[in-house]
């Protein structure tokens, strides 16, 4: 039965105060008087001796309320003396087994009244810590450590120099204890670590682009490393440079939204991302201030429009909150004297407030206010701006935000102190009166023909990002099935042509969007149809064409669950029977009808007007012909291209005449309608109606066309004829005929590139300048007349063969270029990496341990190596391989558990090849988890039958301990029990050494444990182990 409170207390404070007792004179001259060696000796044993007979009287649950009311008591006492003698006293009493040592120490240090300023107390508590712990078992101490490390970090950052015997004590307790039980992590941390990492960087709008690879914690902006280890410093730093990046790149905000975890369904603000943009706008500032060309364009035009397309949408969304950004904004730029991008400054931030000022209350945008004071501090007039230079509407943005103000602070029945300029029509307003205007037209079934300058104008607006609410989402969700509830067919030609020709940069979900409205066409009998007929297919095969690899997929599994979004097959059918018939006929008939025939096609396209010759071209490219035949079908297509003038006359002109930089032009209409003139279009059989005896009398009712021609229209085709070209060998040098009579067609090409890398990106297909020069360079290296396998070699052999000629100081920079263009290329390009693999793996620097001359996780790690001018093959081979696989997609990545189970399993047979797998695949486990769990399992499974491997093959290991804590890693932090039954298999046949460190990965019997624990070990781990006390565990082994 447990002894009542207040007697324990009651005779715990007789024992100890009877052995403290001191007479007055020694009170009253503290430190003067000494006892001898004999007499402290004499006191301990009388206190210890009176203490056991009253601790055996205590039952077990009264025991750790005692350790603490002494420990207590210590800490009331005001004497040095006595409270070092106490202190002695505690120390016998666990040395002679009379408490038991983790009790001793978890009162200690729990204690509340245990204070870094009390200095005496504090060294004397961690020199009995240090003393006694080797007693407390291995959880004991690992909790103890916790707590000891918190009580530590309570000490601040700057202290004066009084606090040094505090810390002093603190490192006698833990010495190189801690230093030396992490550094034993660190060849964990650096098998979980992607080599310079830090300074790869993404191509936005590329396919691997939209990968975990470049997740960031979005608080932090670190990278999401998995467990507590000890990984490289500029790991842990926050990743800026990485996010600085990815927002300067146009089109890019999806990919920022990914790597940061943003839902658009989640409101959630995100300062760091607030941070960034702020920064970016002061960086477009400085840019200006020292462009000699500002005023006429410039590149930093070009930002300047990027940023206003991020700010509203990140705001927009509430990723970032605008009067936090604007204060921010004025902190940075007060005192800097940047004045001269203020006007596009203000045009960003009116994009902004002019379409969100009436939802939002006056508060949220007053702090602009400040701008106005700090950007435009003149007591003049500001001269008015030439109003025939585009940029001039930028100088009136700050007059807009004033009228926004005003007209809010009106409406809020609340007043502004600041004068009303002259009011400026907003091109907001401009788009959406133009919007109406073409719905009402399409409501009334208005006969009359839209005004060209009304089209052109409203096409030019619908490439701006900043508008995309207003400018393309609505064309598509509002405006285009508006108009084809009204079939108004006469408008929605004009829109359709609008899409075609005009808007080159639209994102892949409005283009399959759209692909859906056309498809529901088909179902309503339009008048006009041929005409309209050929428009609807002519936009549906551009939106098909223009569609990436990358962008195909994630966009049509939104549809496949709704059938009727797919695309109809009628007309196909329709033209393969054509053609066949064609085909059939010339087959039969010979060579010597071949030019018969193409004379009998070309009347029927030019004379009788039943085919249009961009149907016809692609009805013959898309047949699916083999040997022979399709010799003779693209022999056809060259021919009817060719041999007569009709086309080529056409091609000649329009491009002699035109220019591709239509957004420059003044007088497009002028020269389309010429060209119409010259040139007309007849869809409806004319020809074929005049040549009847007698004629036939027929008035078609021809709908406006605003941009489109054969020559346009033919631009697609030829994208596919060239590819059906390029796959027929026979005919593949016919190709080069062909283009250099047409080829001059190219620069009206959608996707054709403007001045690079200074040009409109919203005027091009390719989002950005980098995945531009990515697309050309995989288009050459594609076109080159050696096989993918040499090309592959190559670009790994920049790096791993021609380092004098590649700067040391940017190797990771060439090994990330290498990285982006290998893994964007075919299979067979990019898989000759696994040969460099394997070559790597069989040479003799990890087959025999003879070839090494250091420590193997220091000459993995390339980074330090390179510095030191301490590398070798094989880490460069390893960063490299790194590089290639956190650019490759989760597909391209799948490949590795076959890589490993057929080709790296039968020649792994050291340690050192091991360990170099698992250096090559550890860092890509995460992304495997997270992507396609079954890849984790296999190579989990993989890696200990490496192990087993190199068990039986070497007759030592050194490295057991490391190879140990990365399987215990793998274990906790990804596979988890997945693998328990595959690998318990496995353990079971490893030598003894080998078992008991992973003892807790299987489910080996204590007995079968204990008998494996009666073998020698090796301590594998080449870090140094501090010495201690031993304690019940044998190993220091992760559970």
């Amino acid at each position: 039965m447990a002894i009542p409170m207040v007697p324990m207390e009651t005779q715990l404070q007789s024992i100890f105060e009877e052995v403290v007792k001191t007479e007055v004179i020694e009170e009253a001259f503290p430190g003067m008087f000494m006892d001898t060696p004999e007499d402290e000796r004499t006191k301990l044993i009388s206190c210890l001796g009176a203490f056991r007979q009253f601790w055996s009287s205590l039952s077990q649950e009264s025991h750790e309320q005692c350790v603490q009311w002494i420990v207590r008591f210590i800490h009331s006492q005001h004497s040095p003396k006595r409270i070092s003698f106490l202190y002695d006293c505690l120390a016998m009493a666990v040395e002679t087994g009379l408490l038991p040592p983790r009790m001793v120490c978890e009162s200690l240090i729990n204690s509340d009244t245990l204070e870094w300023e009390r200095t005496q107390l504090w060294a004397l508590t961690f020199k009995l810590v240090r003393k006694i712990i080797g007693g407390v078992d291995y959880k004991g101490v690992r909790d103890l450590l916790k707590v000891i490390l918190e009580k530590i970090l309570t000490i601040p950052n700057t202290v004066s120099s009084a606090v040094v015997q505090q810390l002093l004590a603190a490192r006698e307790l833990l010495g190189n204890l801690v230093s030396d039980f992490v550094d034993t992590f660190r060849p964990t941390a650096r098998i979980n670590s992607i080599c310079g990492r830090c300074s790869l960087l993404p191509v936005v709008n590329n396919s691997g682009a939209m990968c975990n690879s470049w997740k960031l914690d979005p608080t932090t902006l670190r990278f999401p490393l998995k467990g507590l280890l000890p990984y490289d410093k500029d790991l842990f730093e926050p990743q800026t440079a990485l996010l600085r990046y990815v927002l300067e790149q146009p089109y890019s905000r999806d990919m920022v939204c990914n790597m940061l975890g943003l839902n658009k369904q989640h409101k959630q603000r995100c300062p760091v991302l607030e941070d960034q943009l702020v920064d970016l706008v002061v960086y477009a500032m400085e840019r200006s201030e020292t462009e000699e060309k500002f005023d006429d364009g410039g590149t930093s035009q070009l930002l300047w429009q990027h940023l206003s397309s991020q700010l509203i949408f990140f705001v927009l969304f509430q990723f970032a909150s605008f009067p936090h950004m604007v204060l921010s904004l004025h902190q940075k730029l007060a005192g800097r004297g940047l004045i001269k991008g203020r006007d596009h400054l203000m045009w960003v931030l009116l994009q902004f407030i002019s379409g969100s000022i009436q939802k939002n209350a006056l508060a949220d945008f007053l702090p602009v206010m400040k701008l106005f004071d700090l950007l435009y501090p003149e007591k003049e007039c500001i001269p008015v701006p030439d109003i025939n230079k585009p940029q001039s509407t930028h100088a009136f943005a700050m007059t807009c935000i004033w009228i926004h103000l005003n007209r809010k602070a009106h409406s809020d029945n609340s007043k502004l102190q600041i004068p009303i300029p002259h009011s400026l029509k907003l091109h907001h307003d401009l788009i959406h009166s133009i919007a109406t205007r073409v719905i009402k037209l399409a409501h009334a079934k208005s006969s009359v023909a839209l005004a060209p300058a009304l089209v052109e104008t409203y096409s030019r607006l619908l490439v701006y990002m900043e508008i995309e609410s207003l400018g393309i989402k609505g064309f598509i969700s509002q405006l285009l099935p508006t108009v084809f509830k009204s079939h108004a067919w006469g408008i929605l030609h004009t829109l359709l042509e609008m899409f075609s020709y005009r808007m080159h940069h639209i994102q892949p979900h409005y283009r399959v969007q759209l692909l859906s409205h056309l498809h529901s066409l088909a179902a309503v009998p339009q008048t006009n149809q041929n005409q309209l007929h050929l428009c609807v297919e002519s936009t549906a095969l551009r939106l098909i064409t223009a569609l990436g690899s990358s962008e195909v997929q994630p966009q049509f599994t939104r549809f496949l669950s709704d059938p009727k979004t797919v695309l109809s097959g009628e007309s196909e059918e329709l033209n393969r029977a054509l053609i066949l018939t064609l085909a059939r006929a010339t087959h039969v008939t010979g060579g010597q009808q071949l030019n018969k025939c193409i004379e009998i096609l070309n009347d029927m396209v030019w004379k009788y007007n039943i085919v249009t010759l961009d149907r016809l071209i692609l009805c013959l490219a898309m047949r699916s012909h083999e040997g022979n035949e399709a010799q003779v079908c693209y022999f056809i297509i060259q021919l009817l291209l060719l041999k007569p003038n009709d086309f080529r006359n056409r091609v000649s002109d329009f491009v002699k005449e035109n220019s591709p930089e239509h957004w420059l032009q003044n007088d497009w209409h002028t020269k389309h309608m010429s060209y119409h003139k010259k040139y007309p279009e007849k869809l409806y059989f004319e020809g074929l109606a005049e040549q009847v005896n007698p004629p036939v009398q027929i008035q078609p009712q021809y709908l406006p066309i605003y941009f489109g021609n054969v020559c346009l229209r033919f631009l697609p085709v030829f994208d596919i004829v060239i590819h059906r070209f390029l796959e027929l060998l026979p005919v593949s040098k016919s190709l080069e005929t062909l283009l250099d009579h047409l080829g001059g067609l190219y620069k009206f090409h959608g996707k054709s590139p403007g001045p690079f890398p200074n040009c409109d990106w919203r005027f091009n297909e390719f989002p950005n300048p980098a995945a531009h020069a990515l697309h050309v360079t995989c288009v050459e290296l594609m076109a080159l007349a050696v096989p993918g396998k040499e090309v592959g070699n190559a670009l790994l052999n920049v790096v791993l063969k021609s380092q004098p000629l590649v700067p040391r100081e940017n190797i990771t920079a060439w090994m990330n270029a290498i990285g982006l263009i290998i893994t964007a290329l075919p299979e067979p390009y990019w898989i000759v990496l696994h040969d460099c693999i394997v070559n790597v793996i069989n040479s003799p620097s990890l087959t025999s341990e003879t070839e090494w001359v250091g420590y193997p996780f220091q000459l993995f790690d390339f980074t330090a190596c390179h510095q030191s001018y301490s590398e070798m093959s094989c880490s460069y081979t390893l960063a490299l391989a790194h590089a290639v696989w956190h650019h490759s997609s989760i597909g391209q990545l799948s490949l590795i558990p076959k890589f490993l189970t057929e080709s790296l399993i039968p020649i792994v047979k050291t340690e050192f090849q091991l360990l170099y797998v698992y250096h090559l695949v550890g860092p890509f486990l995460q992304r495997f988890q997270q992507e396609r769990t079954r890849c984790m399992i296999e190579i989990g499974v993989a890696f200990y039958e490496m192990l087993l491997n190199a068990d039986r093959y070497s007759s030592h290991l050194n490295y057991m301990d490391p190879i140990c804590d990365f399987l215990y890693h793998m274990k906790y932090m990804f596979t988890g029990d997945s693998v328990k039954d595959q690998v318990e298999k496995i353990i079971c046949n490893l030598r003894p050494a080998l078992k008991l460190r992973l003892r807790f990965i299987t489910h080996i019997s204590k007995m079968e444990s204990a008998a494996v624990a009666q073998q020698p070990l090796s301590n594998g781990s080449p870090a140094q182990q501090p010495n201690q006390v031993p304690v019940n565990v044998t190993l220091p082994v992760t559970q």
